[in-house]
């Protein structure tokens, strides 16, 4: 029996989310500098997504490289500094903090879609980021002298070129951007070469790095590129609240990491303030589709 395409939306997004959540322990496990990390994660995953893509969609990657047009460019140019603020901002600060702030991108990219697409934004959704403001002035609250606060606001910049990378793929929804998540993985890799320290690594760094870098970071930005294409944006928010919960999760039980009593506090408001705004919107859809 086929699945209906809400079914498929749900498999791809979640099974993407599910396999992100252990990202930040894997990034502390292979304990190296994060431009380090970004060259050797930028070059495993560019290579196996371009490969998938090689396999998989028609033509040559190289025509598949010229079919994305600008906005394909930009696509592969946000992926690039997502991943490297991504990595800079959890060896600054909290991989709790981190995620919390990367659980706000669905809610910048709507304010983003307002100012350049010219989206209407509901009230609930306005709301909903006053709230989140709110949540994260908590979490940053526990920074302030604590050495972390500079994290704390390249996690904030990495959740805003991620609302960007959204916004972009929304405004080009028609185009494949798949290979621009392998462009912009390369790309990233050779925007950090200069600054990678390239320590000595032990053999389970290595391991630790290649199963992020090419298994764990690629397959799950694709499902999660895919996703969207089945699924409204209020669901697809909903779900990738697992990340912001599940990842620091890993990252306590194996490392011991205490996130603090002011990121939690701060990440309870946000997860809830997300998860009811993606309840609201979910259900006004369905309310709408209903003849």
């Amino acid at each position: 029996m086929a699945l209906s395409d809400h079914a498929k939306g749900i498999l791809i997004t979640t099974t993407g989310v599910l396999v992100f959540t252990p990202d930040a322990l894997l990034i502390r496990l292979a304990g190296v500098d994060a431009f380090t990390l970004s060259v050797g994660r930028g070059l495993l995953g560019g290579a196996i997504v371009l490969g998938f893509c090689a396999l998989v969609f028609p033509g040559s990657v190289l025509q598949q490289l010229r079919a994305l047009g600008v906005w394909g460019l930009w696509v592969a140019l946000l992926q690039a500094i997502s991943a490297i603020l991504f990595l800079v901002a959890l060896e600054r600060t909290s991989a709790a903090n981190v995620l919390i702030f990367f659980a706000t991108a669905p809610l910048i990219a709507a304010a983003m879609a307002w100012l350049f697409l010219g989206e209407r934004v509901p009230r609930v959704t306005l709301l909903a980021m006053l709230l989140c403001l709110a949540g994260l002035a908590v979490v940053v609250s526990g920074s302030l002298g604590g050495g972390t606060l500079a994290g704390d606001l390249i996690g904030l910049l990495n959740a805003c070129s991620i609302a960007a990378f959204y916004v972009v793929i929304r405004r080009r929804k028609d185009v494949n951007m798949i290979p621009a998540l392998g462009l912009g993985m390369l790309l990233g890799a050779v925007i950090a070469a200069p600054f990678a320290g390239y320590p000595a690594m032990l053999p389970m760094q290595w391991f630790w790095m290649v199963l992020g870098g090419a298994v764990v970071f690629p397959l799950a930005l694709m499902l999660l590129t895919l996703g969207p294409r089945y699924l409204p944006a209020p669901e697809v928010a909903m779900l990738t609240l697992l990340e912001t919960v599940l990842g620091p999760f890993w990252v306590w039980l194996a490392l011991g990491e205490d996130p603090g009593p002011r990121s939690l506090t701060g990440g309870a408001v946000i997860v809830l303030v997300l998860l009811g705004h993606a309840i609201l919107r979910l259900r006004r859809e369905r309310a709408r589709a209903v003849p």
